[in-house]
């Protein structure tokens, strides 16, 4: 395309811009005056309200008439506003107003009339300043926008180091914690459009924050991540069914119900009900491909979490006969043998595997740490060492 017809489109783009600018600026003027309009009917409804109820009032107060007129003035009044709500439009639909005229006059006589000239008056000044709901709607969610400044702050909130979740959390809840409020809005923005299950605590954070704004935009946030979790949780269910056959497909339902049981934004019941779920598809994947060990890991982590200690204990172990002993699983096994108080495992688990360990490059520094702690202890029996060390 050439330098004109860039500049021709250009210059399209910011007449149609233009044109549609004037025409909001029409319609928003159009409105204003129907609005004018309305204000002074209703107004003018409320005076006659008002004089009906002070003529009621001067009734009873006279002493001329019986009482029971004013009475009847009164539930008159009352029904004539009532009327006037339901079958009066002035902007085309019913107006809260007019009901809440009929509703105070019913029960405050004439100052249900002057009330409601009040609450419409200080309506009319707040609505100056107010900002539209639309406006409001976005602003929580605003659309991401690829500039360098935008690229930049989300580096330094996400943390640098795409493998290091943890700092990542920190990053996050630091921001959420110190932050002014436009960082920690833009924050729930990010954690909405990208919601891993680790962001959890600086939702959770988010949600007790001291300003209204932001737990209401972190309560939406929640909302919104819990309902595409289910949306995905349903999508992946009935391929998984579909494909009855195809491990890969069971292992992506049961990493889905496992990911969020523990994330913290859904209840007790649900979070125990996506537990089952978990296990049954590792196990349903593990059935289909014995060697998908991210399966067995799954399942086996599930166990730890849910105190099923010596379930988790054993299952490590038949694992580690099968060669399975990846880092992760020695980690969760060496977790399970010392709530179980089997420190004599968790020191031939040391002896075992300590130097795969020290060696991996995925293994974390406090699991380095604690295979350094406890590699000074040797097991009381050397020779059990081979039931956990594979040839």
């Amino acid at each position: 395309m050439s330098a004109a017809e860039l500049d021709q489109e250009l210059e399209a783009e910011i007449e149609a811009e233009l044109a549609r600018i004037e025409s909001d600026r029409r319609r928003r003027k159009v409105q204003d005056r129907s609005s004018l309009r309305s204000t002074f009917y209703i107004l003018g409804i409320a005076v006659i309200v008002t004089l009906g109820e002070a003529f009621c009032c001067w009734l009873l107060w006279s002493g001329f008439w019986p009482t029971w007129t004013a009475w009847a003035g009164h539930a008159l009044t009352t029904a004539a506003a009532g009327a006037a709500a339901w079958f009066l439009h002035p902007n085309g639909v019913r107006s809260r107003f007019l009901a809440l005229l009929a509703m105070t006059t019913m029960f405050l006589g004439p100052f249900g009339p002057l009330g409601t000239m009040m609450a419409m008056a200080l309506h009319g000044w707040f609505r100056r300043s107010a900002t539209p709901f639309d406006e409001w709607y976005e602003s929580l969610f605003p659309e991401e926008v690829d500039e360098p400044s935008r690229r930049l702050y989300e580096m330094l909130t996400r943390g640098l180091a795409q493998s290091a979740s943890q700092e990542t959390v920190t990053s996050f809840t630091d921001v959420l914690q110190y932050g002014s409020i436009e960082q920690k809005r833009a924050v729930i923005s990010l954690l909405s459009r990208d919601f891993r299950p680790e962001f959890a605590p600086a939702l959770q954070s988010a949600l007790s924050d001291p300003n209204p704004a932001v737990r209401v935009q972190a309560a939406t946030a929640a909302a919104n991540i819990e309902g595409d979790f289910l949306d995905t949780a349903i999508e992946l269910e009935n391929r998984a069914k579909a494909h009855p056959q195809d491990a890969e497909a069971q292992f992506e339902v049961a990493r889905h119900f496992d990911n969020y049981a523990f994330s913290g934004i859904l209840d007790g019941d649900r979070q125990n009900e996506n537990r089952r779920k978990a296990e049954v598809f590792y196990k349903l994947a593990l059935e289909l491909d014995d060697t998908l060990s991210a399966a067995a890991l799954g399942i086996g982590r599930l166990m730890v979490r849910q105190q099923r200690l010596q379930e988790a204990e054993s299952w490590f172990e038949a694992g580690f006969q099968l060669g399975r002993h990846s880092v992760s699983e020695i980690n969760w096994y060496m977790e399970a043998a010392y709530k179980l108080g089997h420190y004599d495992k968790l020191r031939q688990a040391v002896f075992g595997f300590g130097e795969e360990i020290l060696e991996a490059k995925g293994a974390s520094e406090r699991l380095k740490d604690v295979v350094r702690v406890w590699s000074g202890h040797k097991p009381p029996d050397m020779a059990e060492r081979q039931d956990l060390r594979l040839a």
